[in-house]
């Protein structure tokens, strides 16, 4: 039993010397956090995602300008409006924006067709863009 104590003497001898600046350095505890109070989620202060009607019933808007911000189809597109990849309605042409409210008639592959089949009737708000004439479009710069 000795003998063995006496061969490993040298290997935790020289184990002890290697580990020695490892624990001073493994020893000390470094807070990943100050101590104090807890942070809120600062829910009053946080900036709106700017959805909502940006022109309103009677406004003029001209081609590509957007109507309404929206997160899914709260409003739907109607004549002279066109509804964008992340369902914002956005005017085709230039003229006088009228809001409506309608009776939905869905397609085949939506999945408010089968209720509005079954005789459930919904009524969603629509945007239309009534075209302003040609004669009202143009001004006279000068006479012949």
């Amino acid at each position: 039993m000795a003998t063995l104590m006496a061969l490993k003497s040298p290997l935790m001898n020289t184990f002890a010397k290697l580990v020695s600046p490892l624990a001073n350095v493994a020893s000390i505890r470094l807070a990943s956090k100050k101590a104090g109070t807890t942070s809120r989620n600062k829910r009053k202060r946080t900036p709106g995602k700017g959805r909502g009607w940006k022109r309103q019933d009677g406004g003029f808007v001209h081609g590509g300008e957007i109507l309404v911000r929206q997160l899914g189809l709260r409003y739907y597109p109607g004549e002279n409006v066109r509804l964008g990849r992340d369902n914002t309605l956005y005017s085709m042409t230039d003229g006088k924006v009228v809001v409506t409210c309608e009776k939905l008639a869905p397609y085949p592959d939506s999945p408010l067709y089968e209720p509005v089949k079954s005789g459930v009737v919904i009524y969603k708000k629509f945007f239309n863009i009534l075209s302003t004439p040609l004669h009202g479009k143009f001004r006279l710069v000068s006479q012949v």
